[in-house]
Order: C-alpha cells, then structure tokens, then sequence
C-alpha cells in the first residue's frame, strides 16, 4: 500500500489532506500486473482533493477493466490511456455539476504505472514524479511539469489537458518503483541535475525487499513521513507509494 498524508500547512489551515493514491496488483503470479496511481488536488482548488481520489480510483478501474478484456497490457496504446483520463475527467464534471461549480475546482495532477511480466507504462500530467530503478541506478521517468506561472503545474481539469499528458513504455525490467506527490520532490530529487535522490531511496527499497510481510511496514512508514526530518523540508501533503522487485515479483509493495 502507499500513503497518502495531510501536510504541516493544512493542519494549521484545518483542512484536509488532498493528495490521494491506489494501488492494485491484477491477475496471478507470476504473470500478474501492477497498477499504481498519486495524484495532488490543488491546493487553490475547493474540491481538489475528491478530484484526486476520482482520478486515482477511475485510473485503476479502467485498467482493471482493461485488463480482464485482454487477459495483459501488452497492446495498450496511448489512445486508450486517454480515454481513461477523459472518464475520470467526465465523473469530475458530473460532481462539479452536482455541487454547482466549474470543473477546475477538482483541480489535479496524475502520476500513474503500469509494471507487467513483458513491459511497463508510465503516464502523467503536473508535478510529482515516478522513479525507476534497476541495480542501484535510477532515473526519473517525467520530469515535474511546470504550468504557465510561477509555482504552478498542469491538471488533468484542464481544457487542452493532453497537450501535456505525457506517457512513455518500457520494457527493460525493473526492480524497484517509487510515485510521489510534490511534497516530497525536494526531498527525493536532486534538482541542478534533473536526476533522483539515491540516499533518500535506498534505505526505504533496502528495507522493502528485506521483509516477508510488506504490510507490517506501514506504520514505520506513516511514521516516517511525519518526522521532523521530513516535515521540516516540506509542510505540503504528502504521497509516497513503494514497490520493489515489481517485474519478478508483482505486489511487493508498500
């Protein structure tokens, strides 16, 4: 599982969280697949947290979905990755309607992955960023988006959204995977060299491959998302989902 949780600034604002994440393995080991999604409701926006847990839910439905048609992903396109997107984007116009406001008020970005036996898919719009890596190395897969102004990023609400829906396969294998929200950016990315942060990862894939049950390590790391060490470089919300040895071993993740 991942962890979505509320920053130091939303706590002193009594407001909620409004990052979201989902995750879900599909199908049976060992061809099974793994769909993981994070996604940050913007902070200017009334309803971006519900517009966050839309996308993230909507995402991994359609990819289930798509999934039980095909029995994989080998042929999945970036039309059909779209199409996802303009669901989700259809279910946020139907509760803008609902609550008498305009789309934008759902406002959000999207990082998502698709890991598969044969190969992975990647696809994005805003901040955040998803990590790959392979024997000690990694690399970003998109770099965070910057939007027209200063301290802004594109949302999925947008009109011309596929203008910067960016998607990406790979069929090299992968060892370990991280998707993170803009909270922990400055923490996990090394931003003069566009390139991760090693000493931030390893420790936190070192322990996820060393335990038999993932799941007992939630609370260490809920724990350890709210620690001084890393509330004092970020006060925004925060998502951090894990995953290690996803092309062998589907499913292990936290």
């Amino acid at each position: 599982m991942g962890h979505s949780l509320q920053g130091a600034s939303h706590r002193a604002e009594d407001s909620p969280c409004q990052d979201s994440h989902a995750v879900r393995v599909l199908g049976d080991s060992p061809d099974c697949s793994l769909i993981a999604c994070v996604a940050d409701g913007a902070g200017s926006a009334k309803y971006g947290g519900e517009g966050s847990a839309i996308v993230c839910e909507g995402i991994v439905e359609n990819a289930s979905a798509y999934f039980d048609s095909f029995g994989n992903f080998d042929a999945l396109q970036a039309e059909e990755v779209e199409s996802w997107c303009d669901d989700a984007r259809e279910t946020i116009k139907v509760d803008a309607e609902l609550r008498g406001c305009e789309a934008r008020e759902f406002a959000t970005t999207l990082c998502a992955a698709i890991v598969s036996p044969t190969r992975s898919y990647f696809f994005q719009i805003g901040d955040g960023a998803m990590i790959l890596g392979c024997n000690g190395i990694y690399g970003v897969v998109f770099w965070p988006q910057s939007g027209e102004y200063a301290n802004s990023t594109n949302f999925l609400t947008a009109k011309h959204y596929r203008d910067h829906l960016q998607f990406l396969t790979v069929t090299s294998q992968i060892a370990d995977l991280a998707l993170f929200t803009d909270g922990i950016e400055r923490l996990a990315l090394l931003f003069d060299s566009q390139t991760p942060h090693p000493p931030f990862f390893e420790p936190l894939f070192h322990t996820l491959r060393s335990t038999d049950n993932p799941h007992e390590l939630s609370d260490d790391f809920s724990k350890f998302l709210q620690s001084d060490s890393i509330t004092a470089r970020s006060d925004d919300d925060k998502t951090l989902v894990l995953a290690s040895h996803v092309s062998a071993e589907i499913g292990r993740h936290v």
